[in-house]
């Protein structure tokens, strides 16, 4: 299917690309404006599949273990780091606070993890994974924290930063929206 869509991609490129010819005297311009659109639209396309296969994986673990792939994913950060706080949570998982604490709450809810007072200092809660929880990360599929943070995982450094620095660019193009986004779950449990 993906050998199929790229096929479509690159005919689509090539009938643009095709299309806009140059003329005898003509400039390149629109040799140029057809393939910046070429190119538009498979970057397009590119976030589009990230998305859906995002939201695809979430419908997996939910069908598998009742759970959003977020609550997975910080279950499985809990597991990986018993007695980590609320803050180091979301700081592992680039979110707000709140929505770190929404994601414990329904974990909790659900038995999978338990919350501990620090003995030395009350206002601490660390969290540990329950046997439910150990029993929910044996049984859905991975990767745990997600189709998306793996790959993003397996980038080289390079690709990772070109990757950072073009994101960069189009949340500052996108700059109102972006900011009320910010720190929310890639599906905005």
């Amino acid at each position: 299917m993906l050998i199929e869509r790229k096929r479509r991609s690159k005919r689509a490129g090539q009938l643009a690309l095709g299309s806009a010819g140059r003329r005898k005297g003509g400039s390149d311009a629109p040799r140029a404006k057809a393939a910046r659109g070429v190119r538009e639209l498979r970057t397009l396309q590119g976030l589009r599949t990230i998305f859906a296969s995002a939201r695809l994986f979430d419908t997996e673990v939910r069908r598998t273990g009742g759970i959003s792939g977020s609550q997975l994913w910080a279950l499985a950060e809990i597991a990986g780091r018993d007695g980590m706080t609320v803050n180091g949570l979301a700081e592992r998982m680039a979110l707000h606070q709140s929505t770190a604490s929404n994601l414990i709450n329904a974990l909790v809810e659900r038995g999978m993890i338990r919350r501990l007072r620090d003995g030395a200092d009350q206002r601490v809660v660390h969290l540990h994974v329950s046997a439910e929880g150990k029993r929910m990360l044996l049984r859905v599929p991975g990767p745990h924290a997600g189709l998306l943070v793996d790959a993003i995982r397996r980038l080289r450094d390079r690709q990772l930063d070109e990757l950072g620095a073009a994101l960069e660019a189009l949340v500052g193009i996108m700059q109102r929206t972006a900011a009320d986004a910010a720190g929310e779950t890639l599906l905005g449990e």
